[in-house]
């Protein structure tokens, strides 16, 4: 989920190639949860996961409708210059992912990752949660692009839970895991979210995506 609305079918650049990703909304809602109550600019670091389950069912906490934004993206998935995928299916076959994602982008790279065994073997390891928790880090001590230094020195910024206890750094990746909502919902949040999904997917099929969890999601609601 990116700041920006996918755009609509009539809207698409023919000559542009567009990635999709989508996660499912209980595990989404939990990572949104930790970004927004470890930064300080969102002023909710004192704030409950109970509060933010409300914000995000409402789509008032700072990015949108989750649900908009997904039926959006799904009206999309079968465009041809649209590679749509969920997170899930990314974490249970990187790989596969990885050659299927090359060879939409062009051919010509789809062939080459086949047969070069090392770059693949790199780009799976870059592609790990352990890897990008590395890279993918916001340093608030200085930034050299001028606008985000401007945006710095004009607020003091810092994360609850730092990068290695550095309040000044803040990693983008968390766990990277699925299923982690099975460790924050309540079986009344979950009844909020399924609700809310019942409220907002009506007439569509998308949930189809992660019947899985909807069935867990389910099960727990009944207490099984």
């Amino acid at each position: 989920m990116t700041h920006l609305d996918p755009p609509p079918k009539d809207l698409l650049n023919e000559n542009v190639k567009y990635v999709y990703v989508a996660r499912n909304p209980w595990d989404c809602c939990v990572s949104f949860y930790h970004h927004v109550s470890n930064l300080s600019p969102f002023q909710f670091q004192d704030g409950t996961f109970e509060e933010f389950v409300d914000a995000f069912l409402s789509g008032d906490f700072g990015y949108g409708d989750y649900f908009d934004h997904l039926l959006a993206g799904y009206a999309l998935k079968d465009e041809p210059n649209v590679f749509f995928i969920t997170y899930e299916q990314v974490k249970r076959d990187t790989r596969g992912t990885l050659l299927r994602l090359a060879y939409f982008l062009d051919e010509k790279h789809g062939r080459n990752l086949e047969k070069d065994k090392e770059l693949l073997k790199k780009l799976l390891e870059w592609s790990t949660p352990e890897h990008m928790r590395k890279v993918l880090v916001l340093d608030f001590a200085g930034s050299e692009n001028p606008a985000m230094q401007g945006l710095l020195d004009s607020r003091t910024i810092y994360a609850k839970d730092g990068y290695l206890g550095d309040a000044t750094k803040y990693s983008f990746v968390r766990k990277g895991e699925i299923g982690d909502w099975k460790d924050h919902f309540t079986r009344r949040q979950l009844s909020k979210m399924q609700a809310k999904i019942f409220e907002k997917t009506s007439g569509s099929d998308v949930m189809i995506l992660w019947k899985d969890v909807t069935e867990a999601t389910s099960a727990a609601i009944r207490g099984n």
